[in-house]
């Protein structure tokens, strides 16, 4: 029976929510986490978490920081990179939403950084003398520039 239900229920699409299942949310929260380390490498403060706010209707997870989610929400699942470089993108929206600049930025060129996957890992990508790959996610160097706090 329980088969037969779990048959069902992919046949129809079901994927269980946040709500119904909240460890679906604790690959977003490591992910977030390790975004959290190229944040503060770049001499960026402030609180960072995954929420579940009251007014999205879609049940959508949120990177929040310093207490603004901004851009799209995340679903459950994925690979574990393809976590990471989702998180990422949403962390970078919220990020470059607060402190109104480019966040990260490519140390040889001062141009803002795009996430991507690189032989399915996420990376931070710079567009500056010919596209290169600047650090894989949670492993940018530390900044050069002056420390941002609060």
């Amino acid at each position: 029976m329980t088969r037969l239900g779990e048959a069902f229920l992919r046949k129809i699409g079901f994927r269980p929510t946040f709500a119904l299942e909240p460890g679906l949310l604790v690959p977003l929260e490591g992910a977030l986490k390790i975004v959290e380390r190229d944040i503060r490498a770049t001499g960026i403060a402030g609180t960072l978490r995954m929420v579940l706010p009251d007014w999205d209707t879609t049940g959508l997870a949120w990177v929040e920081f310093e207490g603004i989610c901004q851009g799209n929400g995340l679903g459950p699942g994925g690979d574990v990179q393809e976590v990471l470089w989702s998180v990422a993108d949403a962390a970078q929206e919220v990020v470059m939403e607060v402190i109104w600049r480019p966040w990260p930025v490519c140390p040889s060129h001062d141009r803002g950084l795009n996430v991507g996957l690189e032989d399915e890992i996420a990376v931070w990508r710079c567009t500056g003398g010919g596209t290169h790959t600047v650090a894989p996610v949670g492993e940018l160097p530390p900044a050069r520039r002056q420390r941002l706090t609060d």
